[in-house]
């Protein structure tokens, strides 16, 4: 699954975020989106809708680096 996570500093990096997180989950594949606006972090790991939900919501508000952190799991294409 996917969970995509915004509103992340200019200045983030991958490890930056995988360090973050890392006490909700762990967190594997990790790829930044700098093309417009805040970067936005997608990250791929191995579990189910309902799980990746959950995360996205533990995730969603908490407070990085002065931001307030979206999550969300993106809809399935078909």
């Amino acid at each position: 699954m996917r969970i995509v996570v915004g509103n992340l500093p200019d200045e983030v990096s991958e490890e930056e975020i995988r360090e973050a997180l890392k006490a909700f989950a762990p967190v594997g594949n990790i790829k930044l989106v700098k093309e417009s606006g805040t970067p936005s972090a997608v990250i791929e790991m191995e579990m189910s809708r309902p799980a990746a939900d959950a995360l996205a919501k533990r995730i969603q508000g908490r407070i990085y680096k002065g931001r307030n952190l979206h999550a969300w799991v993106p809809l399935l294409d078909g």
